[in-house]
């Protein structure tokens, strides 16, 4: 693990003896810097507005914690500085360093409401379609990253990170796409025969092969910024605003909102919730039933889309 991904060694408070071990306890580089950010705000707050440390911690100072979160951030900012707050002093209360049990800290450090964001906004496969092909007529990187995350059902730093290597042909002829995902966890997606001979056109029309060594190491979606550099995430999220809006297409979309798009059309057509679970990455298959219901809420509106008329 990165030395900058904890506190400094030198700083010897038991605080920040507990928070080190405790980021060594998650498995994600980006969660153990995220967390340290957040959690180091709470312990300043506490010793600096509070002048305590987390043996004095009580529950109403926790509450006025979340009061000053709330005050200063949107709802799901708040929300995440919370769920990381949350999940650190249960450690510390199994560890001994505070008496604030965790029912206490699921009540008094629980989220704000947050209102449903564009992430959870979902195209309908017309809307989808007039986005690639917005794409295909500037850029076929562009169209194919966007084929390929709406196919694939890929977050944003997922298809920055895939690699011509990472696609691979089984004895009965089926293509798998190796994904990494969030914990460093690795899946198989399956990959149709018709994006996958896109994909294999993308590739040739690159100058690059998937026989070559060489080339199995490469980015997938490089920049033109520089050779075999690697699109960056706020790259994705440009392009996809980008193709959204010369499609016409006026709500929100984001590139998580193409992932909940994969996500939610599979429940449409039925697939058996593990099914949807184990193609998207989810560890909870809670987190997955959002699309189950996200199915049944557009088919109830189901009669909306039907204008044919009665006379």
């Amino acid at each position: 693990m990165p030395e900058n991904n904890t506190l400094p060694e030198t700083r010897k408070t038991p605080e920040d003896k507990l928070l080190n071990v405790f980021l060594r306890t998650l498995s994600s580089p980006q969660t153990v810097k995220t967390y340290n950010t957040e959690l180091r705000m709470f312990l300043r707050y506490l010793a600096r507005e509070l002048g305590k440390g987390l043996e004095e911690l009580t529950a109403e100072d926790i509450s006025l914690y979340r009061e000053h979160i709330a005050g200063r951030y949107a709802p799901a900012t708040a929300a995440k500085k919370l769920a990381a707050l949350r999940r650190f002093l249960v450690f510390a209360y199994m560890g001994g360093a505070t008496r604030v049990n965790p029912e206490a800290v699921k009540y008094f450090a629980r989220s704000p409401r947050v209102h449903q964001d564009s992430s959870y906004n979902v195209l309908t496969p017309r809307e989808l379609s007039r986005v690639l092909e917005a794409a295909r007529r500037r850029s076929y990187r562009d169209y194919v990253m966007l084929a390929v995350m709406a196919r694939c059902g890929l977050r944003e730093a997922e298809v920055v990170g895939v690699r011509i290597g990472d696609f691979g042909e089984v004895d009965d002829g089926q293509v798998f796409l190796r994904v990494v995902g969030k914990g460093e966890k690795p899946r198989s997606v399956p990959v149709g025969r018709d994006l996958w001979e896109l994909v294999q056109r993308f590739v040739l029309l690159s100058g690059r092969s998937f026989a070559s060594h060489a080339d199995a190491r490469k980015p997938l979606f490089v920049s033109r910024k520089g050779k075999d550099r690697p699109l960056t995430t706020r790259a994705v999220r440009y392009i996809v605003k980008k193709y959204v809006r010369e499609a016409g297409i006026t709500k929100a979309i984001s590139p998580h909102s193409i992932r909940h798009t994969a996500g939610t059309n599979m429940a449409l057509n039925r697939a058996p919730l593990l099914v949807i679970q184990q193609f998207l990455g989810h560890s909870d298959p809670k987190t997955t039933m959002r699309y189950i219901r996200r199915a049944e809420e557009l088919s109830s509106q189901a009669h909306t889309y039907n204008t044919l008329p009665l006379e």
